[in-house]
């Protein structure tokens, strides 16, 4: 029976000087890639950091935290407002759009992303802060979030809206207590209060970001 000459302890197998060279330098790329620490991806900024409490709606007394990773420009909020045109579709429409903040409910895992961060002048020297979220507010609840004695109509996602003075504190609105308007020529978001402010956030605090 002829023997396998490869299992013969006088057979020698070569390699190419070319052929090796490729092999040792693989090898070595192999150890680099796992010798080196890939360097962790850097947290996103935060333009600004709110505060707020519900109030006069179920749940109260609930405090939110709201981040605001980016201030919305132009091209962002007629995205937005394009999105709104439908407003069946709107949720899923606003869905797929940048998040640029969060709303935290406290005690909650999880929270609302922020599709639309817009600030204009308020009087007396303040600002007015509007958001838009793609899902409605208390959605995660097993009991959803309502205002009594509001005739808002029902929408699938929400819109919140800050009222601040020129230290930072005031109250705010949801879109479970006023109706959305929304500006197509402008391409702004803002909440229905005839003037008369259906307050149900107090004890709102601009925690951060420069006015």
């Amino acid at each position: 029976m002829q023997s396998d000459p490869s299992s013969s302890p006088h057979h020698h197998r070569f390699i190419s000087t070319g052929k090796r060279t490729r092999i040792v330098a693989a090898c070595a790329a192999a150890a680099f890639l796992v010798l080196t620490p890939t360097a962790p991806a850097a947290p996103r900024a935060v333009a600004a950091t709110f505060t707020a409490t519900t109030t006069g709606m179920t749940p109260a007394d609930v405090k939110l935290r709201i981040q605001i990773l980016e201030w919305s420009e132009a091209g962002a909020r007629a995205d937005v407002v394009a999105a709104l045109a439908d407003e069946g579709e709107a949720a899923k429409a606003l869905a797929p759009l940048p998040t640029v903040g969060y709303v935290w409910p406290a005690g909650s895992p999880v929270g609302y992303s922020v599709k639309y961060a817009h600030r204009m002048p308020g009087p007396n020297g303040g600002e007015r802060i509007t958001l838009v979220m793609d899902k409605r507010i208390g959605s995660y609840d097993y009991k959803g979030w309502s205002v009594t004695g509001t005739s808002a109509k029902p929408i699938a996602y929400s819109v919140l809206e800050l009222s601040l003075d020129t230290s930072g504190n005031g109250v705010g609105t949801l879109s479970l207590a006023a109706d959305v308007v929304v500006d197509d020529e402008a391409d702004t978001v803002s909440l229905a209060t005839d003037g008369t402010k259906v307050n149900v956030l107090k004890d709102v605090k601009r925690e951060s970001g420069a006015p």
